[in-house]
């Protein structure tokens, strides 16, 4: 038998060669350079410097122009209540009446003691002026003539009382009507037909809501900026997407001590009655223009309370934190993050990076 040792060596050597030849030459299968990336194309606006408003932020409650609690001048049982809680009444009409069966009879009674007063009256008024001209003559003395004197005077006196209880009586039966002081809606009726009321006692709630106040309190720090006149804009939870307005109409005297706020007071339209008296309110008082850099809304994106724009600075993208403030129509301030005249992107699309390369395709 031959031997298999040359064969076995030269095996080894042959899968070496081999694979030295495939690594001994790297140019035979060259791998093409990377490229860069293409340039992404954007649209551009400079930024600039524009008027934009200025605004305090407020926080406030809703309360009726006119609120009352509404109460009686007289004592008697209720024998008639026309309202019930929202009822919408004039100024005059009827909320209650009252069993005025007394009043009237006091009425009755004190206008006939007035007409024997004027008739005591008119004869002590005879009997002074026929001894008059006895007196003149010492016919009677003066003392008797002074009597005649004091007993008219008295009379007088009289006439007067009585008129004053006919007055009050005319009062007393008149309040046994209870009225509306002014036009308003019924917020609750306080007492039901059949039960005792007392002079004093509260009847009915009523609330004039066509005009209503935003009651708000301003920071000591702010009320620099407060005059009357000034348009406040606010929202309710009610109505989350509608915006309603009014103007300020009343400015507090004096800062409180316990809080250091100013209390002030704006008028608000409520015609059609969507705003109720208790809302909670928020808005913002306007304060005027200042310059300021705007750049367009789309061109900031948000990530929760971070906003960011992109700036074209030579051929690149460079991205930049931003502190936003006020909006007006399409535009947003940059009170920090941009200057007038940057390049910002106006709509950053998913390719836009800080630090790739642009190419702008409209400029504005």
């Amino acid at each position: 038998m031959k031997s298999l040792a040359p064969y076995a060596l030269i095996l080894p050597l042959a899968m070496l060669s081999s694979s030295c030849s495939r690594h001994a030459d790297p140019g035979a299968e060259a791998a093409p350079a990377a490229s860069e990336a293409a340039p992404v194309k954007v649209a551009t606006q400079s930024a600039q410097s524009r008027p934009m408003p200025r605004y305090l932020r407020i926080t406030g409650e809703l309360k009726g122009s006119q609120q009352a609690n509404v109460a009686a001048d007289a004592s008697g049982k209720v024998v008639e209540a026309p309202i019930e809680r929202g009822t919408h009444v004039k100024k005059g009409d009827v909320l209650f009446r009252l069993d005025d069966r007394s009043a009237a009879l006091s009425l009755a009674e004190a206008e006939a003691t007035l007409v024997s007063a004027q008739l005591k009256l008119d004869l002590q008024r005879t009997e002074l002026a026929r001894n008059e001209p006895l007196a003149r003559t010492k016919a009677i003395s003066d003392t008797d003539f002074q009597h005649f004197k004091i007993d008219f005077a008295s009379a007088e006196a009289s006439l007067d009382a009585s008129k004053a209880r006919r007055d009050m009586a005319e009062k007393t039966l008149k309040d046994a009507t209870i009225l509306s002081p002014f036009d308003g809606t019924v917020g609750e009726r306080l007492v039901e037909l059949g039960e005792y009321v007392s002079a004093n006692s509260q009847v009915a709630s009523l609330v004039a809501t066509d005009k209503l106040r935003l009651v708000v309190n301003v920071p000591e720090t702010s009320i620099g900026q407060i005059r009357e006149d000034q348009t406040v804009t606010f929202t309710v939870p009610a109505y989350p997407a509608g915006v309603f307005s009014g103007k300020i109409k009343f400015i507090g005297a004096s800062v409180r001590n316990s809080a250091r706020d100013l209390i002030i007071e704006a008028e608000v339209p409520n015609k059609d009655g969507k705003l109720k008296p208790g809302m909670f309110a928020e808005g913002r008082i306007s304060l005027g223009d200042e310059e300021s850099v705007t750049v367009p809304a789309s061109s900031v994106l948000s990530e929760g309370p971070t906003r960011r724009v992109y700036v074209l600075i030579k051929d690149r993208l460079e991205e930049r934190l931003v502190e936003a403030g006020e909006t007006k129509d399409d535009l947003i301030e940059i009170r920090r993050g941009v200057s007038a005249g940057d390049a910002v992107v106006v709509t950053p699309g998913p390719g836009a990076a800080d630090g790739i390369r642009a190419e702008v395709s409209a400029r504005s």
